[in-house]
């Protein structure tokens, strides 16, 4: 069994550079990344519908996943798609623990929003933990947080200078 690594997305902004780091980390690590998309609607059984409601209407789950495959494919790491109904984190427990999980990366908008998904994954590590059928060693977590201008500034280049394809201008004021 390889390594495998969890980035979940719940349409913020802050899953953009999340996915970042998802890939790299994943790359590094030789791991397998199982890319998560968490809806919060639990009524909702269309990705289109979605796409208007809360935090998914600034883009898609589409476009999202077609960042993680591009990002996936630049860097040759496997990726796969899931999407859970976030109903309560029951499901993401068991997902975790069904899928083996041993590395979980998810962003954060500002500190307020750090310190909440802090608190919240701190209970999902202590149920994964105490899971009947986890025996994996404790599941590591991290938290993205937002990239200020340089550093997206930094990222925007490297993106230049990798990409032979496309090119990309950085404007600045």
């Amino acid at each position: 069994m390889g390594k495998r690594v969890a980035l979940l997305m719940d349409g913020h902004d802050s899953d953009l550079y999340a996915s970042f780091c998802a890939v790299k980390l994943a790359k590094r690590m030789d791991a397998e990344l199982f890319s998560v998309l968490l809806i919060l609607k639990s009524d909702v059984s269309d990705l289109q519908a979605v796409r208007s409601n809360g935090p998914w209407s600034n883009f898609s789950p589409s476009a999202l996943w077609q960042l993680v495959s591009g990002l996936c494919s630049l860097e040759q790491v496997q990726v796969s798609y899931h999407m859970l109904r976030k109903v309560s984190d029951g499901e993401l427990v068991d997902f975790l623990v069904d899928y083996k999980i041993s590395c979980l990366i998810a962003g954060t908008l500002n500190d307020d929003d750090f310190d909440k998904k802090r608190d919240w994954l701190s209970k999902i590590v202590k149920k994964v933990s105490f899971h009947p059928e986890w025996y994996l060693s404790n599941l590591t977590v991290f938290l993205a947080r937002p990239w200020d201008d340089d550093f997206f500034q930094k990222v925007l280049q490297q993106i230049n200078a990798d990409c032979s394809l496309y090119s990309i201008e950085i404007v600045s004021a």
